[in-house]
């Protein structure tokens, strides 16, 4: 049975509360369970360090998404994007390409 440590040389003390958790059989998993809902609201009430998250990967109304497109025009599209100046991305002219074919769908 596990315990609470009484000691740094590593004996160990068994909780009150042990024989409880085991009579009932569902004890280890509701402490899991417990420890789990614990650390969730730990991670909910501090505040994050770093920057906040503001991006695209954070925000609920994008997917990331995977196609295959040749390497060359994938290069020659980044090179037409950054001559152009406009500082349009590549996700958002994907987005604006495929918004246009849905639109001539319809």
């Amino acid at each position: 049975m596990a315990g609470l440590r009484a000691s740094r040389k590593g004996t160990f003390q068994v909780s009150k509360f042990d024989g409880i958790f085991a009579a009932t059989g569902e004890g280890k998993a509701k402490q899991r369970a417990t420890k789990k809902e614990a650390r969730a609201r730990e991670t909910l009430a501090t505040p994050k360090r770093g920057r906040p998250a503001r991006g695209k990967r954070s925000n609920p109304d994008f997917e990331q998404v995977t196609a295959y497109i040749r390497k060359r025009t994938h290069a020659d599209v980044k090179i037409a994007l950054l001559r152009e100046g406009q500082r349009q991305e590549f996700s958002a002219l994907v987005e604006d390409l495929l918004a246009g074919w849905l639109a001539s769908r319809l």
